[in-house]
């Protein structure tokens, strides 16, 4: 049985293999991330992450830190080339919420947490879509855990599953299309291209170091066990350069991993199984 909802501009889908479905449960599912859209989305005005972006200062509680400690390693493992304070720059751009320009001042080192509360220093702000649906996933994980065996976590293709079940995978060019299938069990599977988002001149995946859409790659998939690592590398090693993010990759021994570069070359690591369709 297949639930939906429409949250944080994409689609969740839930799917549960099973006779018995607690639909209290599943709602429940959709209940836990409408909360976490309503209090991080920064496109919700005057909720909590407005409200920090404007006053620079705030409370914080347990969610946000532990979401913003692995952003910090992950910035550190990508040599800040991952960075949650380019929000300027995507507004700048035009993904935007504000009438007036912000000030382009950003990096993640401006971010200081002491004695419960957040401060963002030299008015850099911070920008949490990139990391938002994996929070969401591996709680949704966690909740049906409890009482299914075989289900599968959707949430505008970054994807979590239990039990063991075939994934498609798009063109990076056409999402109708599909040209890879892989076999997964009990993981997760996370992909970032730049196809997704568009304004008339950029993409949304920005490199924070020259101020521009990242371009020397079409598509990068990862899987591991939990989409908080999936999903964050994914985005994190899209937006660093070709070369340094498949150094960095072959580094890192529990992801797996494939990368199609700006020519259609295709790197992956040695155990990311995936099978190529004929027509591609």
């Amino acid at each position: 049985m297949k639930y939906s909802r429409n949250l944080f501009w994409s689609r969740l889908d839930i799917t549960i293999n099973s006779e018995n479905i607690d639909t209290e449960l599943i709602e429940n599912c959709f209940i836990q991330a409408q909360n976490f859209e309503n209090k991080y989305s920064r496109f919700i005005k005057w909720n909590y992450l407005y409200n920090l972006n404007m006053k620079k200062s705030s409370q914080i509680d347990w969610e946000l830190f532990s979401i913003l400690e692995l952003c910090k390693k992950v910035s550190i493992i990508t040599s800040w080339y991952f960075d949650i304070t380019i929000l300027p720059f995507l507004e700048n751009i035009g993904y935007w919420i504000e009438e007036k320009k912000l000030e382009y001042n950003y990096w993640y080192k401006n971010i200081e947490i002491e004695n419960n509360n957040i401060y963002l220093k030299n008015w850099v702000s911070i920008e949490l879509w990139a990391v938002g649906k994996w929070y969401i996933i591996d709680k949704i994980y966690t909740i049906l855990d409890k009482k299914y065996d075989n289900y599968i976590i959707n949430f505008g293709w970054d994807i979590r599953l239990k039990g063991k079940h075939k994934i498609y995978l798009e063109d990076p060019f056409d999402d109708k299309k599909i040209i890879w299938e892989i076999e997964l069990e009990n993981c997760s599977i996370a992909s970032s291209s730049p196809n997704k988002r568009k304004t008339k001149l950029w993409h949304h995946l920005i490199n924070p170091k020259n101020n521009e859409s990242q371009n020397d790659k079409i598509a990068l998939f990862i899987t591991h066990k939990l989409s908080s690592f999936s999903d964050i590398f994914s985005t994190a090693l899209f937006v660093t350069p070709l070369e340094e993010s498949i150094k960095i990759l072959w580094s890192i021994k529990w992801l797996e991993w494939l990368i199609i570069d700006k020519s259609w070359n295709i790197y992956k690591s040695n155990n990311f199984n995936c099978k190529l369709n004929d027509i591609w």
